[in-house]
């Protein structure tokens, strides 16, 4: 499941309690966590739109570990990133 389908199948009054949950576990930004969930963009979007909205998570083992983590596997490195870890 990409992280923005995950974040929108929670309840909305605990969107935001992920969130922070999900930031504080990376030592990151509640906006970038949002831009997280943005990706991929949708086709429609411009450069600048994708620039300001929208970024990839980092591919790195252990950033995946703790979004995979705070997910409780609902969201798993396939989805945050298959160009680098498969297709899920």
């Amino acid at each position: 499941m990409k992280l923005g389908a995950y974040v929108k199948s929670l309840p909305r009054g605990e969107r935001t309690l992920f969130r922070e949950r999900l930031a504080k576990a990376h030592e990151r930004s509640i906006a970038l966590v949002r831009k997280w969930e943005a990706w991929p963009p949708p086709a429609d979007w411009s450069e600048d739109q994708i620039k300001k909205r929208a970024r990839k998570h980092p591919a790195e083992l252990a950033a995946v570990k703790i979004t995979e983590e705070v997910t409780g596997n609902a969201v798993l490195r396939s989805d945050l990133r298959p160009e680098c870890w498969g297709e899920g």
